[in-house]
């Protein structure tokens, strides 16, 4: 078993040296949170609130909104979950199949969100329309862009 630190051991992460090593922090309820030297020292630096948190969640569903509607051919609808530390954007395609292209796209939107904004893990999926609330809970989840989508199909037997 692995030797632990005690409480009276300070860790000590200098951003030169230490910047690009990442730490996991493992708070009671057992959700791991995986940060960068770098990105502690920023959180650490701008105290960061809820309502800090909250204004770049606004700002990213912004951009978010804004790229799904150059791209209203191709996504039907977009919802926002945040999931524990992580917020998770689904994108319905116009299509009844997965969009490769859009695949592509959205692998392109998440690097940029998750450079740009500041609120913790983000993870985007493409799902499809039909089935959405097998992946969501509508009522918990808020519709960034596009129309109401259709309640999934019944599996038959």
């Amino acid at each position: 078993m692995p030797e632990q630190q005690s409480n009276s051991d300070a860790l000590h992460i200098k951003e030169s040296a230490d910047g690009q090593r990442q730490y996991v922090f493992h708070p009671e309820n057992d959700d791991l949170f995986v940060r960068t030297g770098r990105q502690v020292i920023a959180a650490c630096q701008l105290g960061i609130s809820m309502e800090v948190w909250i204004e770049e969640l606004v700002a990213m569903l912004d951009v978010v909104r804004a790229w799904t509607t150059k791209r209203a051919a191709r996504v039907r609808a977009c919802y926002c979950a945040p999931r524990g530390a992580k917020v998770i954007l689904f994108f319905v395609p116009v299509s009844d199949h997965v969009d490769f292209d859009l695949a592509d796209e959205l692998t392109d939107l998440n690097t940029e969100l998750v450079n740009t904004f500041n609120v913790g893990m983000i993870e985007v999926r493409q799902v499809p329309g039909d089935e959405l609330d097998r992946f969501i809970t509508l009522d918990a989840a808020r519709q960034v862009y596009g129309g109401q989508s259709e309640p999934h199909r019944p599996v038959e037997a």
